[in-house]
């Protein structure tokens, strides 16, 4: 675990200072940006003695400043709309470079931080940090791209054995079709990607969206103290969850199992855009066909609508 850690972040930072290496005084300057994030994150339905989960809407502002390399800072508070308590369940702080301008290649390369504030709303996550790398290869007609991250943290909620991780990749192809039309940009990109990794935890990760914003991560995850809460029929809260029907209460904590990577997804995704001067709408949609035993029964879908104005 440690080793895996270590790599990727000297990558990280590796690949950082190779693409910072050659900018310009032109090329530093900085450019700020905000723009407003809508998309989809389980919450708990409580209904009498029944607890099960449902997507709401998470929104999200993300305010963010970059220089002509992509090289920048976003910070990003998330607010849940439904559940028990809709309010803030997360802020986000990323750092890192994002480049998608270039002739040959698209790429990411970024760590985040995710500070929970412990909203009952949503389920519990011991992944607080992220380091995520995208590549895309656009010289031929259909792109093949790779992503990777991984995220960590410390589990609370297991007394065994508190360090917790996930690793996750996806590899894929891609085409976009582009047009201008009065003086409006417009890209739509359809793409399929095939989704491996260890899915041990319910997580809000960049590379798992299918586990994080989907009511039925409980069917994929290994180690969770929410899904144990719910099929005993109850509601996880701050570590200890309580029937309706007794008053009795129960601790439930999550277990440690080895942790094994798996291929778990076919994606179908469509990408698109709209651009005008500087303000763009970016809608998404993904499509997740489960592969295996390991990746749940029935599809996956996730959507992000993004707003931004880039000043």
């Amino acid at each position: 675990m440690k080793k895996t850690i270590v790599l990727f972040t000297a990558l990280f930072c590796y690949s950082i200072s190779v693409f910072a290496q050659d900018s310009t005084d032109t090329e530093s300057k900085w450019s700020p940006s905000i723009s407003l994030n809508f998309e989809p994150v389980p919450v708990y339905s409580i209904s009498g003695t029944d607890t099960s989960f449902v997507n709401s809407m998470a929104v999200g502002p993300v305010f963010s400043i970059r220089n002509k390399n992509g090289i920048g800072i976003s910070y990003s508070p998330k607010f849940v709309t439904g559940g028990p308590t809709p309010g803030i369940f997360m802020h986000a702080v990323t750092a890192g470079v994002e480049q998608y301008d270039k002739q040959k290649f698209d790429y990411t390369f970024e760590y985040s931080h995710y500070f929970f504030t412990k909203n009952s709303s949503v389920p519990y996550s011991p992944l607080t940090n992220e380091i995520y790398t995208s590549l895309t290869y656009k010289k031929t007609w259909l792109r093949p791209s790779f992503s990777a991250g991984i995220g960590f943290g410390k589990d609370t909620e297991n007394a065994v054995n508190n360090s917790a991780y996930d690793i996750g990749v996806s590899a894929g192809v891609s085409h976009p079709f582009s047009w201008e039309k009065n003086k409006t940009s417009y890209t739509i990109s359809p793409s399929v990607a095939l989704d491996a990794g260890t899915n041990q935890y319910f997580s809000l990760l960049s590379i798992t969206k299918y586990v994080g914003r989907s009511k039925k991560f409980t069917q994929i995850v290994k180690n969770s103290k929410a899904a144990s809460a719910l099929s005993r029929g109850r509601r996880n809260g701050s570590g200890s969850s309580t029937s309706s029907s007794s008053s009795t209460t129960t601790s439930t904590t999550s277990t440690s199992t080895k942790e094994k990577f798996n291929l778990n997804n076919i994606e179908l995704g469509l990408e698109s855009s709209v651009e005008l001067g500087s303000f763009t709408i970016r809608p998404t949609g993904n499509l997740y066909l489960p592969v295996g035993s390991y990746a749940g029964t029935g599809i996956i879908g996730y959507w992000q609508v993004v707003l931004e104005y880039n000043f």
